[in-house]
């Protein structure tokens, strides 16, 4: 096979599915997509599942691919599928989440597929929730905002302050991207958070701020009382989060500073 045709396959698009589950809910005109993936101190998917405890959200669907790696997520005994989508009660807010770092390859694939999926159920907005690396992080870290130019008058109405430069990588970069090129309203949140660690405590200052940009009334008392047993349940994420960083940075991608 000719360096032409095997560098052409591979960038066939892989088999990833989204297959609906058991639940049934009727979803708002235009839902909000809310995202929380591993990335520096599990924030997004810390938050994330905050969120869908609190709201007590109903696993609406499914994402399988052979490329995703082989796991079964377990709490307090029970099997979770590790890449999945949630919604609301009232169908105002969906999340898609992940209890299992992806690989390189497969992130722009995700992310297109999840945003094809969101489109259908007539999703404009997208809001990422992502971690900034630090060694040593405020006692209550500030959350930044990014966005389009003319979707920053909505982080400053809810005293967001914006992030003057930096770069968002992973799956959250993928489908910010991708909200460029579909005229989505795409946002990413940020929160500095321990680099080696999964960090609680930043992932509270996270729904603090989600609590008033999406006017929602999300608890952190648990995040803070209990993070030590959160450190230890998601220790083994965080792990393979950073080994899924560490191959992107061998790619080449190197995330330069955020300023504020």
């Amino acid at each position: 096979m000719s360096k032409q045709k095997s560098r052409a396959r591979s960038f066939e698009e892989p088999f990833i599915q989204i297959v609906p589950t058991g639940h049934k809910i009727e979803l708002a005109k235009n839902p909000i997509l809310i995202v929380g993936f591993p990335g520096p101190g599990l924030v997004g998917v810390i938050a994330t599942g905050r969120v869908i405890e609190a709201m007590d959200m109903k696993l609406i669907a499914a994402i399988r691919s052979p490329l995703i790696p082989p796991v079964t997520p377990f709490l307090g005994g029970q099997m979770r599928l590790p890449l999945r989508i949630c919604a609301s009660k009232d169908g105002k807010f969906i999340t898609a989440i992940s209890e299992v770092a992806l690989p390189l390859e497969t992130i722009f694939f995700v992310a297109n597929k999840i945003l094809d999926w969101a489109a259908e159920k007539g999703v404009r907005k997208v809001v990422c929730l992502e971690g900034v690396a630090v060694k040593r992080r405020d006692k209550r870290p500030v959350v930044f905002g990014a966005a389009e130019p003319h979707l920053i008058k909505s982080l400053e109405k809810h005293k967001i302050p914006k992030v003057q430069k930096g770069l968002v990588a992973g799956i959250a970069g993928a489908l910010l991207n991708e909200c460029l090129i579909r005229k989505l309203q795409g946002y990413c949140l940020m929160v500095q958070a321990l680099a080696n660690s999964p960090d609680p405590g930043a992932a509270a200052s996270m729904v603090s701020t989600l609590n008033r940009f999406l006017n929602i009334d999300v608890s952190i008392q648990s995040l803070i009382q209990n993070q030590s047993a959160i450190k230890a349940q998601l220790n083994p994420l965080a792990e393979q989060s950073r080994r899924e960083e560490r191959q992107t940075e061998e790619h080449g991608f190197r995330p330069i500073p955020f300023y504020v």
